[in-house]
């Protein structure tokens, strides 16, 4: 049994880790990255080495940052559960591009807040629509 389950949570591992059209990011309580997944990479353009460590806030425009907007969904996700938006993202390269992003709190076996996962999808122009 104990066979089982390690190849089972090894499974689900790579299952994450391998999911490249989405990107899945691990946060803490205050934003920082802790860890993701080869989607972030693909649709981000950073290596893990690049952003781990770093707030998740560098994925906004400027004009989101100024009007805190990170944070606000931070909060949002930590009173409601879940946090969702639509708008225009940084690459590393500095391209814009469209994300629809859903940040979602995690909780101890007490209820307490611990962290957040942050899944954003690239939108297509025909999603645009």
């Amino acid at each position: 049994m104990t066979d089982k389950k390690y190849k089972l949570e090894e499974m689900h591992k790579k299952m994450i880790e391998e999911i490249q059209d989405y990107a899945i990011i691990l946060l803490d309580i205050d934003g920082t990255i802790l860890t993701w997944n080869k989607g972030v990479e693909r649709i981000k353009g950073y290596k893990d080495n690049e952003i781990i460590g770093q707030n998740f806030n560098i994925f906004y425009m400027p004009s989101d940052r100024q009007h805190q907007l990170p944070e606000k969904l931070i909060a949002l996700a930590k009173m409601e559960g879940s946090a969702k938006h639509i708008g225009r993202r940084v690459r590393k390269d500095g391209s814009i591009f469209w994300g629809s992003i859903i940040i979602t709190a995690l909780h101890d076996e007490d209820g307490n807040v611990i962290g957040f996962t942050k899944l954003t999808r690239e939108l297509r122009d025909n999603e645009m629509e």
